[in-house]
Parts: C-alpha cells; sequence; structure tokens
C-alpha cells in the first residue's frame, strides 16, 4: 500500500472514529454466516486481542512484579511460532465453520514478519481467526475451551 493511500484511509477511518465517538458501544453477536464471509485476517485481528488478554489475565495471576518477565512470558505464548504449533495439534478437533475460517485466513495475504516462517504466520493467523470467529458470534465456551488447550499445549511446549 502506497503512503498516500495509507494515509487517505487513515484520515478517513478516525472521521468515522469520530462520528462514533459520542455513541455507546454496543458488541453485538455476528451471526455465523457474517462471520462465514467476513474478511478472515480481521477476524484474526480481533482474535489475537482475545487470545493476547486471556495469556496476560493467566500469567497475571502468578503475582509477578516484574514487567519485563511477564512480557517475555506472554510473548512466548502468543508468537506466531507457538500458535502455528497449537493449531496443528487442534485443528482436527475444528468444527466445519472453524475450519472454514482457518483455511481462509491461512491463504489470505497477510505480510509475514522477519520474525517467523510464512508457514507459521499463516497457521497463527488461521489460529487467530478462529477465536476471533468463535468471539464474534459469542460462541463463549467453545471459545474458552480453545483458549484453555492452546494454553496447555503452549507451557507443556516451553
Amino acid at each position: 500500500m502506497k503512503f498516500k493511500q495509507f494515509q487517505f484511509l487513515k484520515n478517513e477511518a478516525i472521521k468515522k472514529l469520530t462520528a462514533l465517538e459520542q455513541e455507546p458501544l454496543r458488541l453485538r453477536k455476528r451471526t455465523i454466516e457474517e462471520c462465514l464471509s467476513a474478511d478472515a485476517v480481521m477476524l484474526a485481528y480481533i482474535g489475537d486481542a482475545v487470545y493476547s488478554m486471556y495469556v496476560r489475565e493467566r500469567v497475571v495471576q502468578m503475582n509477578i512484579s516484574k514487567v519485563q518477565v511477564l512480557h517475555t512470558i506472554v510473548t512466548e505464548f502468543i508468537c506466531a511460532k507457538s500458535q502455528a504449533k497449537v493449531l496443528l495439534e487442534i485443528e482436527d478437533a475444528f468444527t466445519e465453520q472453524e475450519q472454514a475460517i482457518a483455511r481462509r485466513a491461512r491463504n489470505s495475504n497477510v505480510n509475514v514478519p522477519k520474525s517467523s516462517s510464512v508457514q507459521e504466520y499463516r497457521s497463527s493467523t488461521a489460529f487467530e481467526a478462529v477465536l476471533g470467529f468463535l468471539y464474534e458470534t459469542r460462541q463463549d465456551e467453545r471459545l474458552q475451551d480453545v483458549m484453555k488447550q492452546a494454553f496447555s499445549i503452549t507451557l507443556r511446549g516451553m
């Protein structure tokens, strides 16, 4: 994306946010159909935040007051390499809808950082998209179950 296009999109987003600023935030349940047709990368964006918060809440329960230690542990849980391993281990247990979301996210066009391989990053995006899908459709029990499994798998690998 060119800089001028980026600036334009950013300014348009700020205008929309400004217009919505006074409205209360309404978290609405999205339908499965809406999520199946939604941008998989956007679902991954939400899933990344949801999983990061889950891991942070678990890690904070250790009562460690050194933020650097907490950050290091959290980073190990939420890095692309760890999430790719999680996906490999639990993907077979996904529902048909979750597999469809993961497949779309894995095949989406994303910019891969140098800190992970293309395969790891695409797999982690797929894992995050499934979490985003579960969050957006308010499948809370399933979401908690998947995150608990992911946490345990990553912890065993440390």
